[in-house]
């Protein structure tokens, strides 16, 4: 028995360590260079690190050289086993209001390890409150409007179902 308190602690410090001394701002640089080789450029005002956080300030992406997205805070948190991104007052450009709403007060993603092909999305705008989820593996997104009003022309692309609207597409 004492051997396996030994071990598990050992393996409990290991996993605290490498959380804790994990490169987070190396990490996000990494993303940032996959991204830009698809275009998309990000440019942040302030980062800042937690033990387990990493938070971006006053973010803007580019798209091919276009500034279509500005969000006030991102922050990514991850145990490892465990990994989300909290997005706050997401702003798309006036252009895009024809296809999708242009606020979004709040978006959270998270993804478990025992569930690696899905990644979980809930948020809230000026249109209502979300949820759904992404399949990486089919390659399909499905968003459930929990609560929606004032929902423009995003109404146009939603669908009727068992919990009332959503929106599902391939990618």
């Amino acid at each position: 028995m004492q051997m396996v308190k030994k071990a598990l602690m050992i393996l409990f410090t290991v996993w605290f360590a490498f959380v804790l001394f994990m490169p987070k701002r190396n990490l996000y640089y990494k993303v940032e260079q996959e991204l830009s080789s698809q275009g998309i450029k990000i440019n942040e005002a302030k980062i800042s690190e937690g033990m387990f956080t990493l938070d971006i300030d006053k973010a803007v992406i580019y798209i091919k050289g276009i500034d279509l997205i500005h969000v006030k805070q991102v922050s990514f948190f991850s145990l490892l086993f465990y990994s989300s991104i909290s997005l706050e007052e997401v702003v798309l450009d006036e252009s895009l209001s024809s296809m999708a709403p242009t606020r979004l007060e709040t978006a959270t993603l998270s993804h478990v390890i025992w569930s690696p092909g899905h990644i979980s999305v809930s948020g809230k705008g000026d249109f209502g409150i979300f949820e759904g989820d992404i399949d990486l593996v089919q390659r399909k997104v499905h968003l459930d409007f929990i609560e929606s009003s004032k929902l423009g022309a995003l109404k146009h692309q939603l669908k009727e179902g068992k919990k009332g609207l959503y929106y599902e597409t391939s990618f």
